[in-house]
């Protein structure tokens, strides 16, 4: 029986050994993960999801526009707009309305509009579309910022539009 004891312990010693690694692989990967992220990560803004709000009565069960800033070398960021019950087989245009240095978008430094993308609804009234930003476009424009999108129809009227957001480029 000698021989079973030490067999067991002998298992007992290699559970003990595989447990041990079973364990210490997911921690390490986490502590590199945790550790990693802030580096690789914008600590200060990255992704915001806004309503569109309609403005005068115009249709809409729901839209948003879903601001995310990728910062990477080739997209800086990723703009997705989404309609969801407007005017059915309607062409609507998006305009990205940039307050320079002016978080709560007052006016107070002028403002510049760009218009970003084009949405045509299907019988549904339903559209998807999306515009992204190169780093080139931002370069030397580092601060805060207020950003408000708005939706055009063929008149040229805002329907929709969303609050106004502080983004901040660095």
């Amino acid at each position: 029986m000698p021989h079973l004891t030490r067999l067991r312990a002998e298992l007992h010693s290699r559970r003990g050994r595989l447990g041990c690694l079973l364990w210490s692989a997911p921690m390490a990967a986490f502590v590199v993960a945790v550790l990693a992220s802030p580096a690789a990560a914008d600590r200060v803004y990255h992704s915001e999801h806004l309503g569109l709000a309609p403005v005068g009565g115009a249709p809409l069960r729901s839209g948003f526009v879903e601001n995310t800033k990728a910062q990477g070398p080739q997209i800086y960021a990723h703009e997705i707009f989404v309609l969801n019950g407007a005017v059915s087989n309607a062409t609507y245009t998006v305009t990205r309305n940039l307050f320079p240095f002016d978080p709560d978008c007052s006016g107070e430094n002028d403002v510049s509009t760009s218009e970003v993308a084009d949405l045509t609804t299907n019988a549904s009234g339903n559209a998807r579309g999306d515009a992204k930003i190169t780093p080139e476009e931002v370069a030397d424009f580092e601060g805060v910022h207020g950003v408000m999108w708005t939706v055009t129809n063929a008149a040229d009227t805002v329907v929709y539009q969303t609050t106004c957001t502080a983004v901040t480029l660095d």
